[in-house]
C-alpha cells in the first residue's frame, strides 16, 4: 500500500488541498513543503484565459495545475489527460476534495494514435513518468521501470468527439502539455482544433522529445505553423524568458537532444490565417 498524505498548497497564490504519495521524493515533496510555489508558465496561462474557454491539459499529474486553472477561471471547461494509474487516482481525489467541477479527467495518454503503448515510471518522481525509456547510458536509467502492461493512448480530437458527440469542443482556447517528450505528438494531433485564437504552452525538452521519437524536422514543421514563440519559463542555465525565434529553438534542440540539460516552457500563438486542417 502506498503511504498518502494531504497538505495545504499555495500555487501562484491559489490555495488548495492536495493528497500526495509520500514515496514521491521530488514533485510530491515540493507540494508538501509548505512553501508558496510559483509557476511562470501558469501565470502566463492565467493572463490568457478566456471566460467559458475550452482547455486541453495533457499530463495532469496529481492535479495542482488543473485545479489552479479551474479555480482562476471557473467558467472554463478543462479536458485533462493523465495516464499513470496512481497519479490519476490522486488527481480524481484532489478534484473532489477541492470541489472542482469544471475539469473532466481521463486516465489515458494523449497522442497521434489510438491504441496501447509502453509506460515507464520513475521510482522517486511522479512527474517524471514517460512513454519512452531513457537511454541506457543515462545515469538516471536505473530509477525507471516499465509497467507490466501497456497503457491506453487516445487522439484527443477523435476521443472527445466520440465521448461528447454534438457537445464536443470544436476548438481549444488553450492547450497545455507537460508530458516528458510526447508534447509535439499531442500538438500535432490537436492541429484540427487549433484556431487563430488558440494559445499553447508546451514543455520544450529536446532530450525527451528526441527519446520519444520527435525529430528536429518534426519540431521545425510544427513550430512554423505558429506566428510567435516565447519562452515563459526556463530550467536551463543562462536561458531567460523572452520572445524566441524558430531558429533559436532549433539550435536549442541541437544542443540539448543528446543529453538532458534542462527544459523550457514555450508559449505559441497560432497564425491569424492557419493553413492546417
Amino acid at each position: 500500500m502506498h503511504p498518502f498524505t494531504h497538505s495545504e498548497v499555495s500555487l501562484n497564490d491559489v490555495t488548495m488541498t492536495l493528497v500526495t504519495n509520500l514515496e514521491d521524493l521530488i514533485s510530491g515533496a515540493e507540494l508538501r513543503s509548505g512553501k508558496k510555489l510559483w509557476s511562470d508558465a501558469l501565470d502566463h496561462a492565467r493572463k490568457n484565459l478566456k471566460p467559458h474557454g475550452r482547455i486541453l491539459y495533457a499530463g495532469g499529474h496529481v492535479g495542482s495545475a488543473v485545479i489552479f486553472l479551474a479555480k482562476v477561471e471557473p467558467t472554463a471547461l478543462i479536458y485533462c489527460f493523465e495516464p499513470d494509474p496512481i497519479n490519476f487516482a490522486l488527481l480524481t481525489v484532489n478534484l473532489e476534495i477541492n470541489q472542482v467541477r469544471n475539469v473532466h479527467a481521463f486516465p489515458f495518454a494523449a497522442g497521434k494514435t489510438q491504441g496501447f503503448i509502453p509506460f515507464y515510471k520513475s521510482d522517486w518522481d511522479s512527474s517524471d513518468h514517460r512513454c519512452a525509456m531513457p537511454r541506457m547510458d543515462d545515469p538516471d536509467v536505473t530509477i525507471f521501470h516499465d509497467l507490466p502492461y501497456r497503457i491506453p493512448i487516445v487522439q484527443p480530437p477523435e476521443f472527445l468527439k466520440a465521448c461528447y458527440r454534438s457537445k464536443a469542443p470544436r476548438s481549444f482556447d488553450l492547450i497545455v502539455t507537460d508530458t516528458q517528450g510526447a508534447d509535439f505528438d499531442i500538438l500535432e494531433a490537436c492541429l484540427p482544433m487549433i484556431g487563430p485564437h488558440t494559445g499553447v504552452i508546451a514543455e520544450y525538452s529536446p532530450y525527451h522529445l528526441y527519446r520519444h521519437g520527435t525529430s528536429r524536422q518534426d519540431v521545425e514543421r510544427l513550430l512554423r505553423l505558429f506566428s510567435r514563440a516565447e519562452i515563459v519559463n526556463s530550467r536551463v542555465e543562462n536561458v531567460m524568458p523572452a520572445p524566441v525565434t524558430v531558429d533559436q529553438l532549433l539550435s536549442f534542440y541541437d544542443e540539448h537532444c543528446e543529453q538532458y540539460k534542462g527544459y523550457v516552457d514555450i508559449w505559441l500563438t497560432a497564425r491569424q490565417d492557419p493553413t492546417h486542417k
